[in-house]
């Protein structure tokens, strides 16, 4: 009977362990490029990949952990995240963007976006800017607005 039971442990943390490597992969955290200080990763199950760079963290406390923990969502446990994906080409839909604080250009630019878009992000707050490198030209590859988690 104990080796029943033993087997069937077994089998529990190897089939934990094999969601946890997928879901790892799924996020794209095996092939996340080596992070600078002061960065965190955001990564969307929509495809959506970010990394940002000098975010604003309530909570330290990831600081110094390994790039695999480091993620935005952690630290500031008091904001859920909004990743909007733009249309991009299906070779660079997996790719991770590099994510800054938008300009006061790309804030005015937000204004023009449409009535239903505007909507959507209604009292959000928009923090970054996502840009992947293709060849020295940069192309947004979305954005990343924060709501308060209640």
């Amino acid at each position: 009977m104990k080796r029943w039971i033993l087997r069937i442990i077994d089998l529990g943390v190897l089939g934990y362990a094999s969601f946890w490597a997928y879901d790892s992969y799924r996020a794209g955290y095996l092939s996340l490029p080596d992070l600078p200080n002061g960065a965190y990763t955001l990564s969307f199950k929509n495809g959506f990949r970010a990394i940002v760079l000098d975010a604003d963290v309530s909570d330290g406390i990831g600081d110094n952990a390994p790039k695999f923990l480091r993620s935005l969502g952690v630290v500031n446990r008091d904001r859920k995240y909004l990743g909007i994906p733009f249309d991009v080409q299906p070779w660079f839909k997996e790719a991770w963007s590099w994510c800054k604080a938008p300009t006061n250009e790309e804030k005015v630019d937000l204004e023009r976006m449409p009535d239903d878009f505007k909507r959507q992000v209604e009292n959000a707050r928009f923090e970054a800017v996502c840009r992947i490198d293709v060849d020295g030209k940069e192309v947004v590859r979305g954005l990343i607005f924060s709501v308060p988690r209640l």
